[in-house]
């Protein structure tokens, strides 16, 4: 008589088991890492964006010419929202808060003119 070699229910079982575990592990640890470079990239983008909003202030920054600055980027891709604060000897604080489109919070730089 032939002995039948192949894989039993238990072992079966035990392996689905241990799919079920890794797979969705997985995928949870590869959705977490594309999310990680999507906010990277993001952030590289309100950067990028902060820093043009700044260069295309006129030397020496008065309020007059921040309330003339652009709301948006070139292509719309971020928002900006800005307090000035008029500190000793004239000089001007900026808080400019970047808002992209993926993330909520926005991306926040300070400046002194």
């Amino acid at each position: 008589m032939k002995k039948f070699h192949g894989n039993t229910l238990v072992e079966t079982i035990m392996a689905l088991f241990v799919l079920g575990i890794v797979v969705p592990t997985s995928l949870s640890a590869f959705g977490s890492v594309f999310m990680a470079e999507l906010r990277i990239r993001e952030n590289a983008c309100m950067m990028s964006s902060a820093e043009w909003w700044f260069s295309g202030l006129a030397f020496p920054v008065r309020m007059a010419d921040l309330d003339a600055a652009p709301r948006t980027d070139r292509h719309g891709r971020a928002r900006f929202d800005w307090d000035a604060e008029e500190l000793a000897n004239g000089v001007i604080r900026v808080t400019l808060r970047v808002y992209g489109r993926i993330d909520a919070r926005p991306f926040t730089v300070r400046r002194i003119f």
